[in-house]
């Protein structure tokens, strides 16, 4: 007999089964949904290393109505209906879990767009939460999916619930970030005024960018800038870029040092800016007003006036944005919880939409 992880357990398992090597998809035939829930023997029979390291109670998925229960071990949700194919994976004997597209349908309509953000930029990502270890991540050598498999995921499963929210979200999420960092940077840099974000386009995040290296002849070679930003299209000219590196404790250490600065050499010699952000600037609302005024001008971006009461309006939401953020740990999920508390006690209440909170 299969138990099928699903929702904050399989999230869970996912990191701890993909996060060495970014995991890898079976060619075996795809499982179905058990029928039963599994007791609390049948768990401890299994004597899987991977099921006994995840927190409990443990969320499964079960397609029948009958044994329906939540305890200390055991927290089930019901399946109506079959799964389309790429819903779940095998990961050990016995064990079955929710794949990394589907685990975004499901876990959507219990997330707040920005806690949705931040989900679907992990999964599409190059890293792995993880608490216990010293960074509170570990990389990943690829994303466990991509835009274009969560996309196929989605058509498969038509208007289902959740469905719509992880298209909306998909089209403002991070590719192929390399921490929470710098997902959190990317979506502050690219979100639009209205969601606190300052609107630059982000272009790619750890991409390759050919360059040539200035301590070994000139040869070619390739620098992956943490945040890649564009300039506007202008035909007959070159399009500007500028690159953003969230630089963390480590690039304290005297050789990574080194490191960053034949980096950025490198990239200064194909005309391309590197500018750098580290955890008190980017802590620093001025600071970062600043740095964005710089990439515009850098980038040929038109100044925007603005009202006032518009401009203060939107300082407010970036540091809104700039909060929330850090409320969203990737572990405790409770965004909701705290724009139903957030409406209910402001004064203004009933003339703010739910809409606004995401509800």
């Amino acid at each position: 007999m299969d138990v099928l992880l699903s929702h904050t357990t399989a999230l869970e398992a996912l990191r701890l089964w993909g996060a060495p090597q970014g995991g890898g998809r079976g060619t075996q035939p795809e499982p179905a949904t058990p029928e039963e829930l599994p007791s609390s023997g049948h768990l401890a029979s299994l004597n899987d290393p991977l099921l006994d390291r995840l927190s409990r109670p443990l969320h499964l998925l079960s397609s029948a109505s009958r044994g329906r229960r939540r305890s200390g071990q055991i927290h089930a949700h019901l399946q109506r209906g079959p799964l389309p194919p790429g819903s779940i994976l095998r990961l050990a004997k016995g064990v079955l879990c929710i794949s990394p597209e589907h685990l975004c349908v499901q876990m959507a309509p219990r997330l707040t767009q920005l806690e949705l953000l931040v989900l679907l930029s992990e999964l599409l990502g190059l890293y792995a939460i993880s608490p216990d270890d010293e960074d509170g991540m570990v990389q990943r050598d690829k994303p466990l999916m991509t835009p274009e498999s969560l996309l196929r995921h989605l058509d498969l499963l038509g208007s289902r619930s959740g469905v719509g929210q992880v298209r909306r979200a998909l089209a403002m999420a991070c590719v192929r970030s390399g921490s929470p960092r710098e997902t959190k940077l990317s979506l502050r840099l690219s979100l639009k005024p209205a969601l606190g974000g300052y609107h630059l386009n982000v272009l790619s995040m750890n991409e390759p960018i050919e360059v040539r290296r200035i301590h070994d002849r000139l040869q070619s070679s390739v620098r992956k800038p943490d945040i890649l930003i564009g300039g506007p299209e202008t035909p007959g000219k070159s399009r500007k870029v500028v690159a953003v590196e969230y630089n963390g404790r480590h690039h304290d250490d005297p050789a990574r040092l080194v490191q960053d600065a034949v980096r950025s050499n490198e990239l200064k010699a194909i005309d391309v800016i590197e500018l750098i952000v580290r955890r008190e600037q980017y802590r620093n609302l001025d600071y970062m007003d600043g740095l964005v005024e710089i990439i515009r001008k850098k980038l040929g971006l038109p100044r925007v006036g603005l009202d006032p009461a518009v401009r203060r309006l939107r300082r407010q939401q970036r540091l809104d944005l700039y909060l929330e953020l850090e409320r969203i740990d990737g572990i405790h999920w409770n965004g909701l919880e705290r724009a139903r508390e957030r409406a209910m006690t402001s004064d203004d209440w009933d003339v703010v939409p739910v809409e606004a909170y995401g509800l």
